[in-house]
């Protein structure tokens, strides 16, 4: 175990609660090896999800991906940053790449396929990809969850198809 992974540890066991902790591990962690993907990955939620900076948080998710492909939780994180903020295509892209990296939790990656088609206004495909979630789940909740998604995702389509329709106004004298 090196350093870098030592401080990485310490700042992960502290966020999100002892934010202060964490700069400080994570600070500590770069300085001895700035291309740790669990260091880079973790500035880069903070950036994103505690300071709204999206520019430096891509930056980190990027730079975590160069030095380390196979590192899966860049790939949650990043593809959550994307999706929020309507990169459907770079997100798609992610999402693809994710879903062939050994380790990588197959469910959850197929959640955010489904979110992004959701974005995209084609609700059957975002219902197909929970589908294929729920073959892959393995947990009680994560199989509920995505039943209740796929729900209200018929229910969202049901009510957008019902808005759209067209009116037939018929006038009597």
């Amino acid at each position: 175990m090196t350093a870098a992974d030592k401080y990485f540890l310490k700042a992960n066991d502290n966020y999100p609660y002892d934010l202060e902790a964490v700069l400080e591990a994570l600070e500590y962690g770069l300085s001895t090896d700035d291309m740790h993907p669990g260091l880079l990955t973790l500035m880069g939620k903070i950036y994103h999800r505690d300071l709204r900076q999206f520019e430096p948080a891509r930056e980190c998710f990027e730079t975590s991906l160069y030095s380390d492909e196979l590192y899966v939780d860049t790939y949650y994180a990043y593809t959550h940053l994307l999706l929020w903020l309507n990169e459907l295509p770079k997100a798609e892209d992610i999402i693809l790449r994710a879903l062939k990296v050994p380790g990588i939790d197959r469910p959850k990656m197929l959640y955010f396929k489904a979110i992004l088609h959701e974005k995209q206004g084609d609700y059957k495909q975002a219902t197909d990809s929970l589908k294929e979630a729920i073959r892959h789940s393995q947990t009680t909740e994560c199989h509920k969850r995505y039943e209740e998604e796929i729900e209200r995702l018929q229910t969202k389509d049901k009510r957008i198809k019902e808005y759209t329709a067209p009116i037939n106004i018929i006038l009597t004298g």
